[in-house]
Formats: structure tokens, C-alpha cells, sequence
């Protein structure tokens, strides 16, 4: 018995042994690191064992532990990255590198309050590829998107500090057409320059009005979304970034005024013209006094300024630098950076500085809790005493100063009048001796987002957005300034300050059922007021001026004035998107409005919009089509309103003034009506269709979209003349309506993708067009609509559109030998269409259209090559005009102020003369010499090449030292433009000939980009 009790004690013992033993062989426990290709750890990141249910997913340190069988397969797979298998063999520890998926990372789309997939977009919303130009210095987001997004037109900045304008599709309004601006999901009360580039994360570009509809009446002319930054790490540590620039600028095309040859040659032209003939030899005895003793000071005539706008010229530069720190733990984010620039631009005086700072921190409290702060603060500084070449009415232009001018005093202070006569005035004494112009701007939402336990999908977000922004100037002249000398010095200081508040309430419901049914719904009440003031103080007449305007109580005789307003807005929005099976997809989104500053009548408004799409590649029919990877039809209708009223405007204003009553002996001095009120004031509405293709092709090698849209706005707030009788000019009115039509394209390539070398390619295509429905109806009875001439407006035609006489050629000797010249002209001035055959020129008869201001079509082309370790950037960017669009008439030289004065330079230009037949302008004199005068417009059509950007990723000779990313790079900004019609210096700015002319800036530059 006990022999047989020890036999079964063995085999127990043996069994569960060998149980142990086999339980111990078919478990074995990996664990790992996760991250991406910088080395940054990934948080987050699902790993399962293939075939079964066994998963974890790694922490945010990018750690993970799990149990598996020998030899399992673990998959690892994340949103926005490529998913891998790995068979760990021997392996107990792995550190797996995850790539980003860049076509499932397009695929979450930021739209107005939230993201949706991209498959259940239904109208025209464009991500900025904002990683093309990661290593490239920018001043400005805008130059970022600029040519990025078809439909998207940012324009040109040539001063320092100034940062460009920006539209989006056609006009459609009167008054303000810029895009609404909203920051981090609030709208924003700033100026895009306060924003650094290095802190935005994403922009998103909302065209249609189903895309723009969540934000109703302030909505109309498109909206642009900007994500600033959030917190990462490197390994669970803080994460650096370091990047500063500095560049060289310069002028793009060299402005050119007349040297001493070309002086006096002209002075002869400007006496022959107006009829005093003067040989050549004797031009000088018509300089003015300073001029002919600096003329008869040397025997060869040498002029005093050699190059005279030399003095007014100087080099630019530009320098920034940035850095920014940011973490990312499992409860906790942080993002905190400062920027520091500093540009200089090629004038005397074109400076600007500008600091900025954020900090983005975010909070997981609880399982259910998360709040957060993100905000920025900017301080802008400009000089505000620049020398331009506008030559005003005192003829003061840097423009006009002559080679023989004594711009200094021999005790080396500023001559007031260095070419004796009175009409010129120094330009230096035309600036302030004291200016500046100061803005502090500060900006802060908090937010705190609920997850409501008990019901999945369900969240409450509430964010509040305080802004505020102050605004500081001050200028003096002093006794010696052209302004200071006759009142003994003046002086004036101004202060703005700006207060805007937003609360939003949010409910979003997101929830998808049985794997096949998503329904996703906003729900918004949205409350925001803006206060403003603004003081003003002016002095002049001072005894001591030393202290300038810090003593402006100082002044004999003061001025203050003062003003402030308030509004206040208040909005309720639904959105409801529906998602069968991720390939049928509707929205649906309703906004009503209310504004104090609109009419009393209608303080409140309604928007919607309805749309739709179809992605076809996921239907079953189209799996064995292996050349298209996806593709989407969309389709949308709404409406969108325009807030182009501003507080107070729609009411009745009462002022202070002199008026005279009948039977007074004087004027009497008192209170009356200034403007008429209107309480009947309508909303601008925008009413528009959009159809739209996405699609991706060829192992998504070839991508994009095409977009055709028609929007029709109407109720525009229009200003009414009205008659003298009535008192007054006019009165703010609902009137017309402005139709867009157009079509845009994106399209993005993989030209060549090989271990080593890869060239893509992005282009995008707008086309736009414009035109009056309606403008204020049938006023002279006779059963058709009237045009408002005056205005230039018409009906059938766009608000670009140039009426105007023809210029179609110059009259000449010849003309005038022959008998063939039109009566009241001469030889030398623009020969122009005489329509009706009548043989004069009439305002009535004789005026034509002429064409478009506006480009016929744009297009940019953005070429991305990597090597290896280096890159290049090219970047062509056109607005082009030809069959009368684009078509521009402010570049008229002969009409500059002071153009025919021989006692006053100008920029150099082609004009007639009768030893100069061949002319492109008219003669000095041609104002008195014709009896109907026209500019000439000239075709604006350019290519730019924009920017070329070299750089080179020297990282991996230096994380051996803990540094994981260094980069370099060399650009060049404004290289060349190619404007085959234009005359002048850039057809992109419109700068031509004339003393408005300011010629654009080219840069080039050096940066440096470190990560650690």
C-alpha cells in the first residue's frame, strides 16, 4: 500500500511537471519600444499576436509587454501609419520603427469644430501640404500656402513686415472679402502676422458653402482653419527644436531714376515740349539756381548724386530665429516656443520687429476629463517713418530729387528745399523726427472636453477664447520738418485697445453601429462680443519740442478725440452626418445668426447647406479595378452670409457742424443728422452649388481633386447715391447680385520613387469668373434693368470689369502734316478709338470695354527632388491674363504728379518726343495737347519663379552626440519673373513706371534646423 502510495505520489508530481515544463515552452513574453522615423517614441500604437485576440497596445513612453506564443507573428498597426508583422525568432526585447502612412494620414480631415473622415467629406475642404516647406524659412503662413491650394489667392508683400492678402474663389461682396480666420477652433480676432509659421500644425481651406456653413453669416467668402502645434517627446523627454534663418534682400527689378545725362536731356524735352525750344548746349541756363551752381562747379559737369534714389535705397535683411520645447506623457501635453524676427527692407526706414510666444498645454484629469490652454502672445513694431516714392501733392518723393540737388546744409543739416525750388521738398524732412507704431496682441482659449461615461460617442466641450489687442502710434515733427516749421513743431500719440470674448458649447455625438452605420452630430451655441476704444491726441505750436510727443501738453493749441463701440454675436448651429458602410455619405448643417450691428428690422439670420458623397472605389464592383486606389464623387448646396456691416452703421449718426439759417448773419454752430440710418438692412447671402472628384490612381502614384462651383450672393449691401435734395450722398442698401463661376484642380504626382532619388510634383488651377445679375433694377421706365456707369457697373459683366476708351496708337507729325489728326489733338498723344466714326471723342459714344483687372486663370507648380541626404525645392507660381484679362491702367508715368516739371526728376521711361516717334508714352505735356485723355492698359500676365530651396539632412553625424535631426538649407525668394506684356518693375504687384511704384524684394537665405 505504501509502495503503491509513493508510485502514484511520483506520477503526480511527474505530470504536473511536465505540464509546468510545457506551459513554460508555449509562453513567452517580448516586450519593445515603438517609434517613428525620427526616433520619437509612439504612444499608443496596437500590437496583436496574429490569428487571436491577444493584444496590447504601448504606452507613452512607446513601451510595451505582451504574452505570446513561440514563434507568434505580431502585427503592429496604428492610424496614419504603415502596419508591420514581425516574427521576433530569438528576440525577447524589439524597437520597431513605424512609417507614416501619408495617404491613410490625409484620410482625418480638420473641419470646422472637429474632424471627419475624408471619405465623409461632402464639399470643397483642401488640407495645405504644410511638410514641403518643414526646413524652409517663411515670414508668414501665407507663403506657405500660397500656389499649395487650388482656389486659395494670396497675394504679394514688398515692405517689411507686411504680410500678403488672401482670397478665396471670386468677389462676392463690396465690402470686406478677406476669409474668415479660425485658430485652434475659435475665431480668430488677429492678424495672420502674429502667427509664427513653426507653430501651425495644419490649415485647412473651407471653399463651398457645405463646407463653410458651420460658421453661417460670417462665412461667405470662404474659411481658413489653423491648427497650432501640441506636445511630442523623443524617447519620453522633452523634445527641442531650434531653427534660425538669415537672409540678404534686394531689389527684383533696380529702380532707376534719371542720372545727370538723362536729367538735362529730359529738361530739354519738358522746354521743347511746352514750346520753348532750347539747343542742347543751353539746357543748363534752365536748372534751377542750386541746380546751375552744382551744374558750373566742375568743368565736366559732374553731378552731386551720381545714382540721386541711392540716398533712399538701403540693403535689406532678414533674420529669425525660433525654438520650442514640448512633451508628451500619458496624462499630461506641452508645447512652448518663441520666435524672434527682425526684417529690414530696401528703403530708408522699412524695418520691422516682431517677438511671439505660445504655449499649448492639455490635461487628461480623468478617464472622462480633459482640459486644456492654448495661447500666444505677439509684439509688432514698425518704425512708421519710411521714405516711399509717393509723390502726394507737395512733390516730396524720393522720386524727384535731382543730380544736382543739395540734399545737406553746409552745417550738414537737411536742405527744405535742395533744388531751390519750392515745389520739392526735402524728403527727409518730410518723415518725422520721432515716429512709432507698436501692437500687443494676446490671445488665450481654454477648453475642457467631457466624455459622458455611460453613453458611448457622447462628449460636451465647452472652450473659451479671450483676445486682446492694443495698438500704439506716435509721430512728431519737429521745428525743422516741412509739417513742424510753420506751427512750431507738432506732434500726435493715438491708443486702440480691443476685447473680443467667444464661449462655445458644444455636444458631439459620434457613434457607429453594427460596423456599417456612423452617425456623427454637432450641436453648437456659439455667444461673442467685441468692445473697442480709441484715443487720440494731437498738439502743435511749441516753445522746447525737445521731449517730442512724450510732452504733447507742452503744445500751444490740443486736440483729443476719442471713440468706442461694441457688438455682440450670437449662433446656433446642427450638423448631422450619415455613413453607410464608408461609402455613402450625407451632411446636413443648419446655422442661425444674430448680429447687434445689423438692422433692427434683421438682427438675425439662416444658414444651410445639404451634400453628399459617393466613394465609388469601395464598392464591390470596383475590387478588381487595381489602378485606381480610390475614388469619390461630392456634391453640395447652401447658403453662407457676409457680416460687411460694421457697429452703428445702419443707424442714424448725429455730428457737430456749422450751418447756416436763413435770415442768420452767420453760421451757427450745432448738432445735426450725419448719415441716414436703415433699419431694414439685409444679411449678404451666398447661395452656391459645388461638385467635386477625389481621386487616387497607379499605387497612388498619380492624386488630387477637380472642384466646379456656382454661388450666386445677393442682398448685397450696396452703396446708394442719392440726390442733393435730400442731404445727403448716400445711404447703405440692399441691391444686386454677383454670380462666381469656376473650376479648380489639385493634382499631386510620384514622378519617380526609387531607394535613393524621388521627384514628386504638385500643381494646382484655378479658373474664376465673375459677373452682375442685378444692380438696383429699372430706374428710367423703359422695361430693362440699368447699369450704374458711373460706378462701372454693369449689368452681364464682372466687377472687374475695364470700360474706358481704346488706345490704339500715338498720334504723330505726320498726322498732323497730312491733315489726318483728330481735331483737339497733337502729335505725341495716345491716338484713341473713335466708335461711332463721329471724328471726336465723347464720354457717351466713345468708351468701350476693354477687358478684365482680373487674371483669366492661376496656376502654381511645386517640384520636390531628394537625393539621398539632399533636396530641392522649386516653386513656379503664374496669374495669367491674354483675351483682355488681367489687364491693368495705373501704370501712367506721363500722369504722375509733376511729370512734365523739368525742375523735378522722375523714374526713367519711354516718352514721345519728335525725335522719339516710337514711343510707349505719351509726350510731358500730352494733358493740354489732347482733348480726351485714356491710360493705356497693359496685360499683367506673369510667371514667377518663386522660391528654390537646397538642403541637406546632416543628422546622422550627430546623434552620436544626442542631437537626432539636423538640417540646412540655402533659398532664394523672388528669384525672376517672366512678363512678356508688363512695362515697369513687377507685374505682380502692378508696379510700373509712376512714383507709386515700389519695387519688390528678392531674398536669399540661409537656415538651420536642430532637433534634440
Amino acid at each position: 500500500m505504501t509502495r503503491t502510495l509513493q508510485l502514484v505520489t511520483t506520477i503526480v508530481v511527474l505530470f504536473f511537471s511536465v505540464v509546468a515544463y510545457g506551459q513554460e515552452n508555449t509562453v513567452r513574453t517580448m516586450s519593445g519600444t515603438v517609434q517613428d522615423e525620427k526616433g520619437i517614441p509612439l504612444p499608443g500604437i496596437t500590437i496583436i499576436e496574429k490569428g487571436t485576440s491577444n493584444s496590447t497596445a504601448t504606452n507613452e513612453q512607446g513601451a510595451f509587454t505582451i504574452k505570446v506564443k513561440p514563434n507568434a507573428t505580431l502585427v503592429f498597426k496604428s492610424i496614419g501609419f504603415i502596419s508591420r508583422e514581425i516574427t521576433p525568432d530569438t528576440r525577447k526585447v524589439l524597437m520597431v520603427t513605424m512609417k507614416e502612412d501619408v495617404h491613410q494620414l490625409a484620410d482625418v480631415v480638420v473641419v470646422g469644430y472637429g474632424t471627419q473622415k475624408k471619405q465623409a467629406i461632402t464639399g470643397a475642404v483642401v488640407t495645405a501640404d504644410l511638410k514641403t516647406y518643414d526646413k524652409v524659412p517663411v515670414n508668414n503662413i501665407m507663403e506657405t500656402l500660397k500656389g499649395t491650394v487650388a482656389g486659395l489667392n494670396v497675394g504679394e508683400a514688398n515692405k517689411a513686415g507686411s504680410a500678403p492678402g488672401f482670397s478665396i474663389r471670386g468677389t462676392s461682396t463690396f465690402g470686406n472679402g478677406a476669409p474668415l480666420l479660425v485658430l485652434d477652433g475659435t475665431i480668430f480676432n488677429g492678424s495672420i502676422a502674429d502667427l509664427a509659421p513653426a507653430d501651425i500644425e495644419s490649415v485647412t481651406v473651407l471653399k463651398d458653402a457645405s463646407a463653410a456653413a458651420v460658421y453661417g453669416s460670417r462665412s461667405g467668402n470662404g474659411v481658413i482653419l489653423i491648427e497650432s502645434k501640441k506636445g511630442s517627446s523623443v524617447n519620453g523627454k522633452p523634445s527641442f527644436n531650434f531653427s534660425t534663418s538669415y537672409g540678404t534682400v534686394g531689389e527684383l527689378n533696380r529702380l532707376k531714376v534719371y542720372d545727370a545725362q538723362g536729367y538735362m536731356q529730359r529738361l530739354n524735352d519738358i522746354l521743347n515740349d511746352a514750346g520753348t525750344v532750347v539747343p542742347t548746349e543751353l539746357t543748363s541756363n534752365y536748372l534751377q539756381t542750386i541746380e546751375k551752381a552744382n551744374y558750373n562747379a566742375t568743368p565736366d559737369h559732374q553731378p552731386t548724386l551720381a545714382d540721386p534714389y541711392s540716398l533712399f535705397r538701403q540693403a535689406g535683411s532678414n533674420a529669425k530665429t525660433s525654438l520650442s520645447v514640448s512633451q508628451k506623457t500619458d496624462k499630461m501635453s506641452y508645447y512652448l516656443s518663441g520666435t524672434m524676427t527682425d526684417q529690414k527692407g530696401v528703403i530708408v526706414n522699412d524695418k520691422f520687429k516682431q517677438y511671439s510666444l505660445r504655449l499649448n498645454l492639455e490635461s487628461k484629469v480623468t478617464d472622462w476629463l480633459t482640459t486644456g490652454i492654448k495661447s500666444y502672445y505677439s509684439y509688432r513694431d514698425y518704425p512708421d517713418a519710411r521714405v516711399y516714392g509717393n509723390a502726394g501733392n507737395n512733390g516730396s518723393s524720393s522720386y524727384l530729387i535731382s543730380p544736382y540737388a543739395n540734399v545737406y546744409n553746409a552745417d550738414g543739416s537737411y536742405n527744405l528745399n535742395p533744388q531751390t525750388t519750392t515745389s520739392f521738398v526735402n524728403p527727409f524732412l518730410m518723415i518725422p523726427t520721432q515716429a512709432y507704431s507698436r501692437s500687443n496682441n494676446l490671445n488665450a482659449i481654454l477648453y475642457g472636453t467631457v466624455k459622458v461615461p455611460w453613453v458611448e460617442g457622447l462628449t460636451y466641450t465647452a472652450t473659451y477664447s479671450k483676445t486682446n489687442n492694443t495698438g500704439e502710434s506716435g509721430s512728431f515733427y519737429n521745428k525743422l520738418t516741412n509739417d513742424g516749421m510753420a506751427v512750431n513743431g507738432k506732434g500726435s500719440d493715438s491708443y486702440s485697445r480691443g476685447n473680443a470674448t467667444l464661449l462655445d458649447h458644444m455636444v458631439k455625438y459620434n457613434r457607429t453601429i453594427a460596423g456599417l452605420h456612423n452617425i456623427d452630430l454637432t450641436l453648437l451655441y456659439s455667444d461673442q462680443k467685441n468692445t473697442s476704444i480709441g484715443q487720440s491726441l494731437a498738439a502743435q505750436g511749441f516753445d522746447n519740442d525737445q521731449l517730442g510727443y512724450n510732452r504733447l501738453q507742452a503744445g500751444a493749441t490740443q486736440s483729443v478725440s476719442t471713440s468706442a463701440s461694441q457688438s455682440e454675436q450670437l449662433g446656433q448651429m446642427a450638423r448631422l452626418t450619415y455613413n453607410y458602410n464608408q461609402k455613402y455619405s450625407v451632411t446636413g448643417t443648419f446655422r442661425r445668426d444674430g448680429y447687434s450691428a445689423f438692422a433692427a428690422n434683421h438682427k438675425y439670420g439662416n444658414f444651410g447647406s445639404v451634400g453628399a458623397n459617393w466613394t465609388i472605389s469601395n464598392e464591390n464592383f470596383m475590387k478588381n479595378v487595381s489602378f485606381i486606389n480610390s475614388l469619390a464623387l461630392r456634391g453640395s448646396y447652401g447658403s453662407n452670409g457676409n457680416q460687411t456691416i460694421t457697429p452703428y452703421q445702419t443707424l442714424p449718426k448725429i455730428g457737430n457742424n456749422y450751418y447756416y439759417y436763413q435770415g442768420d448773419a452767420g453760421y451757427t454752430y450745432t448738432q445735426g443728422i450725419n448719415n441716414l440710418g436703415n433699419d431694414d438692412l439685409l444679411w449678404e447671402s451666398t447661395v452656391g452649388f459645388n461638385g467635386g472628384i477625389d481621386f487616387s490612381v497607379l499605387n497612388n502614384r498619380i492624386s488630387g481633386s477637380v472642384d466646379a462651383y456656382l454661388t450666386k450672393t445677393h442682398n448685397l449691401a450696396f452703396p446708394l447715391i442719392l440726390p442733393q435734395s435730400s442731404g445727403f450722398s448716400q445711404i447703405t442698401a440692399n441691391a444686386g447680385e454677383i454670380r462666381n463661376k469656376g473650376i479648380e484642380l489639385n493634382l499631386n504626382t510620384v514622378n519617380i520613387q526609387k531607394d535613393k532619388f524621388n521627384w514628386t510634383s504638385n500643381v494646382a488651377f484655378s479658373l474664376n469668373r465673375n459677373k452682375f445679375q442685378h444692380l438696383l433694377g429699372d430706374r428710367n421706365g423703359d422695361g430693362v434693368e440699368d447699369d450704374i456707369v458711373s460706378s462701372n457697373q454693369f449689368i452681364g459683366k464682372s466687377m472687374s470689369t475695364v470700360y474706358g476708351y481704346k488706345v490704339i496708337g500715338m498720334w504723330q507729325q505726320a498726322d498732323k502734316d497730312n491733315g489726318t489728326i483728330m481735331a483737339g489733338f497733337q502729335p505725341g498723344t495716345y491716338k484713341l478709338l473713335d466708335v461711332n466714326g463721329d471724328g471726336k471723342i465723347t464720354s457717351d459714344a466713345d468708351r468701350v470695354f476693354l477687358g478684365d483687372s482680373n487674371p483669366n486663370f492661376r496656376w502654381s507648380l511645386t517640384n520636390t527632388f531628394s537625393y539621398s541626404n539632399f533636396s530641392l525645392l522649386v516653386y513656379l507660381n503664374s496669374n495669367w491674363g491674354g483675351n483682355g484679362y488681367f489687364i491693368n491702367g495705373s501704370n501712367t508715368p506721363q500722369s504722375d504728379p509733376y511729370a512734365a516739371n523739368g525742375a523735378m526728376n522722375h523714374p526713367v521711361y519711354d516718352y514721345w518726343t519728335p525725335a522719339n516717334p516710337n514711343a510707349e508714352f505719351p509726350r510731358p505735356s500730352f494733358a493740354t495737347k489732347a482733348a480726351a485723355t485714356a491710360p493705356k492698359y497693359y496685360d499683367r500676365s506673369f510667371v514667377q519663379l518663386q522660391k528654390i530651396a537646397f538642403g541637406y539632412d546632416a543628422s546622422k553625424y550627430f546623434k552620436k552626440y544626442g542631437v537626432n535631426g539636423v538640417n540646412l538649407s540655402v533659398s532664394a525668394d523672388n528669384l525672376g519673373t517672366y512678363a512678356p506684356h508688363w512695362i515697369g518693375l513687377d507685374a505682380a504687384t502692378a508696379s510700373g513706371l509712376t512714383t507709386s511704384s515700389i519695387p519688390s524684394l528678392r531674398t536669399l537665405t540661409m537656415n538651420l534646423n536642430l532637433n534634440f
